[in-house]
Protein backbone atom coordinates (compact mmCIF):
# COMPACT_ATOMS: atom_id res chain seq x y z
CA UNK A 1 0.00 0.00 0.00
CA UNK A 2 1.15 3.76 -0.73
CA UNK A 3 0.97 6.83 0.78
CA UNK A 4 -1.34 8.91 -1.11
CA UNK A 5 1.58 11.66 -1.93
CA UNK A 6 2.39 8.58 -4.28
CA UNK A 7 -0.11 9.45 -6.86
CA UNK A 8 1.39 10.70 -10.02
CA UNK A 9 -0.14 12.03 -12.84
CA UNK A 10 1.50 9.56 -15.55
CA UNK A 11 1.48 6.40 -13.63
CA UNK A 12 -2.19 5.18 -15.01
CA UNK A 13 -3.52 4.68 -18.38
CA UNK A 14 -6.94 5.35 -17.61
CA UNK A 15 -10.13 3.42 -19.72
CA UNK A 16 -11.93 6.89 -20.94
CA UNK A 17 -15.31 6.43 -22.67
CA UNK A 18 -17.55 9.30 -23.37
CA UNK A 19 -16.86 11.29 -20.14
CA UNK A 20 -16.67 8.71 -17.97
CA UNK A 21 -13.60 6.87 -16.38
CA UNK A 22 -14.39 2.88 -16.35
CA UNK A 23 -11.37 1.94 -13.98
CA UNK A 24 -12.44 0.11 -10.24
CA UNK A 25 -11.77 2.47 -7.82
CA UNK A 26 -12.62 1.47 -3.91
CA UNK A 27 -12.41 3.08 -0.80
CA UNK A 28 -12.65 2.09 2.96
CA UNK A 29 -12.15 3.70 6.10
CA UNK A 30 -10.94 2.56 9.36
CA UNK A 31 -12.26 4.21 12.47
CA UNK A 32 -11.77 4.71 16.29
CA UNK A 33 -14.70 4.48 18.63
CA UNK A 34 -14.38 6.25 21.87
CA UNK A 35 -16.14 7.48 25.17
CA UNK A 36 -15.83 11.06 27.02
CA UNK A 37 -16.53 10.05 30.41
CA UNK A 38 -16.84 13.66 32.42
CA UNK A 39 -13.38 14.24 29.98
CA UNK A 40 -11.62 11.15 30.25
CA UNK A 41 -11.22 9.27 27.20
CA UNK A 42 -11.70 5.59 26.82
CA UNK A 43 -12.07 2.95 24.35
CA UNK A 44 -15.37 2.27 23.44
CA UNK A 45 -15.38 -1.43 24.26
CA UNK A 46 -14.95 -0.84 27.80
CA UNK A 47 -18.82 0.24 27.95
CA UNK A 48 -19.95 -2.53 29.29
CA UNK A 49 -17.78 -2.38 32.29
CA UNK A 50 -19.32 1.16 33.43
CA UNK A 51 -21.53 0.99 36.02
CA UNK A 52 -25.38 2.45 34.86
CA UNK A 53 -24.66 5.99 36.40
CA UNK A 54 -21.34 6.27 34.29
CA UNK A 55 -22.81 4.86 31.19
CA UNK A 56 -25.79 7.54 30.91
CA UNK A 57 -23.26 10.06 31.15
CA UNK A 58 -21.19 8.89 28.64
CA UNK A 59 -20.57 10.69 25.51
CA UNK A 60 -20.17 8.41 22.01
CA UNK A 61 -17.84 9.69 20.01
CA UNK A 62 -15.80 8.23 16.83
CA UNK A 63 -13.53 9.49 14.17
CA UNK A 64 -11.58 7.87 10.96
CA UNK A 65 -7.31 7.27 11.37
CA UNK A 66 -6.99 6.09 8.06
CA UNK A 67 -8.55 5.76 4.85
CA UNK A 68 -7.83 3.46 1.86
CA UNK A 69 -8.27 4.14 -2.03
CA UNK A 70 -7.70 1.37 -4.65
CA UNK A 71 -7.17 2.55 -8.57
CA UNK A 72 -7.68 -0.99 -9.69
CA UNK A 73 -4.96 -3.43 -7.86
CA UNK A 74 -3.18 -0.62 -6.56
CA UNK A 75 -3.87 1.03 -2.67
CA UNK A 76 -3.25 4.36 -1.49
CA UNK A 77 -3.67 5.69 1.95
CA UNK A 78 -3.94 8.99 3.76
CA UNK A 79 -4.61 9.62 7.45
CA UNK A 80 -6.88 12.53 7.51
CA UNK A 81 -9.72 13.75 5.27
CA UNK A 82 -7.75 16.75 4.48
CA UNK A 83 -5.36 14.04 2.95
CA UNK A 84 -8.26 12.65 0.51
CA UNK A 85 -9.37 15.90 -0.09
CA UNK A 86 -6.11 16.46 -1.59
CA UNK A 87 -6.09 12.82 -3.18
CA UNK A 88 -9.18 13.63 -4.76
CA UNK A 89 -8.15 16.73 -6.44
CA UNK A 90 -4.97 15.18 -8.41
CA UNK A 91 -7.39 12.38 -8.91
CA UNK A 92 -9.89 14.58 -10.68
CA UNK A 93 -7.13 15.88 -12.69
CA UNK A 94 -5.21 13.22 -14.06
CA UNK A 95 -8.34 11.48 -15.10
CA UNK A 96 -9.31 14.48 -17.05
CA UNK A 97 -12.67 14.95 -14.36
CA UNK A 98 -14.71 12.34 -15.94
CA UNK A 99 -17.06 10.79 -13.82
CA UNK A 100 -15.79 7.89 -11.57
CA UNK A 101 -17.80 5.32 -9.63
CA UNK A 102 -16.14 4.45 -6.24
CA UNK A 103 -16.81 1.05 -4.70
CA UNK A 104 -17.25 0.84 -0.77
CA UNK A 105 -18.78 -2.54 0.92
CA UNK A 106 -21.37 -1.01 3.88
CA UNK A 107 -21.48 2.93 2.18
CA UNK A 108 -24.06 3.75 4.99
CA UNK A 109 -20.86 3.09 7.55
CA UNK A 110 -18.51 5.58 5.84
CA UNK A 111 -21.52 7.86 4.54
CA UNK A 112 -21.79 8.76 8.26
CA UNK A 113 -18.27 10.24 8.55
CA UNK A 114 -17.95 11.77 4.57
CA UNK A 115 -20.60 13.92 5.17
CA UNK A 116 -18.79 15.74 7.84
CA UNK A 117 -16.10 17.13 5.52
CA UNK A 118 -17.56 16.57 1.47
CA UNK A 119 -20.27 17.69 -0.28
CA UNK A 120 -22.51 15.12 -0.39
CA UNK A 121 -25.93 15.53 -2.63
CA UNK A 122 -27.97 12.67 -4.81
CA UNK A 123 -28.06 10.72 -2.17
CA UNK A 124 -30.25 7.26 -2.72
CA UNK A 125 -31.13 5.30 0.41
CA UNK A 126 -33.46 2.15 0.39
CA UNK A 127 -34.56 3.65 3.76
CA UNK A 128 -33.24 5.57 6.74
CA UNK A 129 -28.87 4.93 7.00
CA UNK A 130 -28.88 2.39 4.09
CA UNK A 131 -27.47 4.26 1.85
CA UNK A 132 -27.26 2.37 -1.76
CA UNK A 133 -25.47 5.18 -3.40
CA UNK A 134 -24.59 8.74 -3.92
CA UNK A 135 -21.86 11.92 -5.09
CA UNK A 136 -19.08 13.46 -3.81
CA UNK A 137 -20.29 16.64 -6.07
CA UNK A 138 -16.91 18.43 -5.67
CA UNK A 139 -14.86 15.41 -7.33
CA UNK A 140 -17.42 13.91 -10.22
CA UNK A 141 -17.85 10.43 -8.28
CA UNK A 142 -20.55 8.47 -7.28
CA UNK A 143 -20.23 6.13 -4.84
CA UNK A 144 -22.04 2.97 -4.38
CA UNK A 145 -22.45 0.01 -1.93
CA UNK A 146 -21.05 -3.36 -2.59
CA UNK A 147 -23.11 -4.96 0.43
CA UNK A 148 -26.71 -3.97 -0.98
CA UNK A 149 -24.94 -5.27 -4.64
CA UNK A 150 -23.34 -8.68 -2.69
CA UNK A 151 -26.07 -8.86 0.48
CA UNK A 152 -22.60 -10.48 2.25
CA UNK A 153 -20.44 -9.11 4.53
CA UNK A 154 -16.69 -8.40 3.21
CA UNK A 155 -15.15 -11.92 4.80
CA UNK A 156 -18.20 -14.05 2.96
CA UNK A 157 -17.78 -12.06 0.09
CA UNK A 158 -14.24 -13.41 -0.56
CA UNK A 159 -15.09 -17.05 0.05
CA UNK A 160 -18.41 -16.79 -1.73
CA UNK A 161 -16.97 -15.67 -5.03
CA UNK A 162 -13.77 -17.47 -4.42
CA UNK A 163 -11.50 -14.14 -4.82
CA UNK A 164 -8.04 -14.70 -4.70
CA UNK A 165 -7.48 -12.03 -2.09
CA UNK A 166 -9.50 -12.63 1.29
CA UNK A 167 -10.33 -10.24 4.30
CA UNK A 168 -7.58 -10.08 7.15
CA UNK A 169 -8.63 -11.58 10.84
CA UNK A 170 -6.57 -10.63 13.61
CA UNK A 171 -4.38 -7.83 12.56
CA UNK A 172 -6.38 -4.97 13.53
CA UNK A 173 -7.00 -4.42 17.30
CA UNK A 174 -10.07 -2.62 17.07
CA UNK A 175 -10.58 -1.65 20.84
CA UNK A 176 -7.41 0.17 20.91
CA UNK A 177 -7.26 3.61 20.70
CA UNK A 178 -5.75 5.28 17.51
CA UNK A 179 -5.60 8.62 15.90
CA UNK A 180 -4.02 10.35 12.96
CA UNK A 181 -0.56 9.87 14.71
CA UNK A 182 -0.90 6.42 15.94
CA UNK A 183 2.08 4.40 14.38
CA UNK A 184 0.25 1.51 12.10
CA UNK A 185 2.20 -1.97 11.78
CA UNK A 186 2.61 -3.52 7.92
CA UNK A 187 0.31 -6.25 9.13
CA UNK A 188 -2.00 -3.28 10.06
CA UNK A 189 -1.33 -1.63 6.62
CA UNK A 190 -1.37 -4.95 4.98
CA UNK A 191 -5.07 -5.37 6.63
CA UNK A 192 -6.35 -1.99 5.77
CA UNK A 193 -5.67 -2.71 2.11
CA UNK A 194 -7.05 -5.83 1.57
CA UNK A 195 -10.39 -4.47 2.03
CA UNK A 196 -9.94 -2.54 -0.87
CA UNK A 197 -8.57 -5.30 -2.54
CA UNK A 198 -11.46 -8.06 -2.34
CA UNK A 199 -13.50 -5.04 -3.21
CA UNK A 200 -11.82 -4.82 -6.36
CA UNK A 201 -11.43 -8.77 -7.42
CA UNK A 202 -15.39 -8.77 -6.57
CA UNK A 203 -16.20 -5.86 -8.82
CA UNK A 204 -13.83 -7.89 -11.73
CA UNK A 205 -16.24 -11.20 -10.96
CA UNK A 206 -19.30 -8.75 -11.42
CA UNK A 207 -17.83 -7.38 -15.03
CA UNK A 208 -17.31 -10.34 -16.51
CA UNK A 209 -21.24 -10.74 -17.15
CA UNK A 210 -21.59 -6.28 -17.26
CA UNK A 211 -20.15 -4.30 -19.98
CA UNK A 212 -18.54 -1.87 -17.55
CA UNK A 213 -18.48 -0.87 -14.11
CA UNK A 214 -21.78 1.69 -15.03
CA UNK A 215 -23.80 -1.47 -16.16
CA UNK A 216 -23.49 -3.42 -12.89
CA UNK A 217 -26.71 -3.08 -10.85
CA UNK A 218 -27.40 -1.06 -7.69
CA UNK A 219 -28.58 -4.14 -5.61
CA UNK A 220 -28.15 -8.04 -5.40
CA UNK A 221 -32.72 -8.14 -6.51
CA UNK A 222 -31.17 -6.15 -9.48
CA UNK A 223 -29.06 -8.63 -10.95
CA UNK A 224 -32.52 -11.32 -11.41
CA UNK A 225 -34.25 -8.31 -12.52
CA UNK A 226 -31.98 -7.68 -15.34
CA UNK A 227 -32.36 -11.12 -16.73
CA UNK A 228 -36.22 -11.08 -15.75
CA UNK A 229 -36.36 -8.02 -17.86
CA UNK A 230 -34.67 -9.32 -20.73
CA UNK A 231 -36.53 -12.34 -21.14
CA UNK A 232 -39.56 -10.65 -21.49
CA UNK A 233 -38.31 -8.22 -24.04
CA UNK A 234 -37.46 -11.15 -26.06
CA UNK A 235 -40.84 -12.86 -24.98
CA UNK A 236 -43.59 -10.86 -27.10
CA UNK A 237 -46.22 -13.30 -26.37
CA UNK A 238 -45.64 -12.92 -22.86
CA UNK A 239 -46.10 -9.59 -22.84
CA UNK A 240 -49.26 -9.41 -24.46
CA UNK A 241 -50.69 -11.93 -22.15
CA UNK A 242 -49.46 -9.65 -19.33
CA UNK A 243 -51.08 -7.18 -21.08
CA UNK A 244 -53.91 -8.40 -21.43
CA UNK A 245 -54.26 -9.29 -17.72
CA UNK A 246 -54.27 -5.31 -16.85
CA UNK A 247 -57.48 -4.03 -15.94
CA UNK A 248 -56.83 -1.10 -13.29
CA UNK A 249 -58.51 2.41 -12.84
CA UNK A 250 -56.34 5.58 -14.58
CA UNK A 251 -55.10 6.45 -10.75
CA UNK A 252 -54.22 2.35 -10.02
CA UNK A 253 -52.09 2.51 -13.81
CA UNK A 254 -50.41 5.68 -12.90
CA UNK A 255 -49.23 4.09 -9.48
CA UNK A 256 -48.51 1.17 -11.03
CA UNK A 257 -46.39 2.66 -14.01
CA UNK A 258 -44.10 5.39 -10.92
CA UNK A 259 -43.45 1.88 -8.98
CA UNK A 260 -42.60 0.35 -12.39
CA UNK A 261 -40.22 3.30 -12.98
CA UNK A 262 -38.36 2.95 -9.33
CA UNK A 263 -38.17 -0.38 -10.12
CA UNK A 264 -35.67 -0.13 -13.21
CA UNK A 265 -34.06 2.55 -11.18
CA UNK A 266 -32.87 0.40 -8.78
CA UNK A 267 -31.70 -1.67 -11.95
Amino acid sequence: MRYWEDLKNDEFNFDIEKEKCLDIFTFDIETTSILNLNGSYISASEYQKLDKESQEQCEFLAFCYIWQFGINDIVFYGRTFDDLEKFLYILEDITNFTKKIVFVHNLSFEFQFLISKFKVDNVFARKSRHVMKCNLSDYNIELRCTYMLSNVALKILAETYKLPVKKLTGDLDYSKIRNSKTEMSNEELKYCENDCLVVYHYILFELKKYKNVFSIPLTFTGHVRRELMSETMKNFKYKKQVRNCISVDGHLYNRLIESFARWIYTC
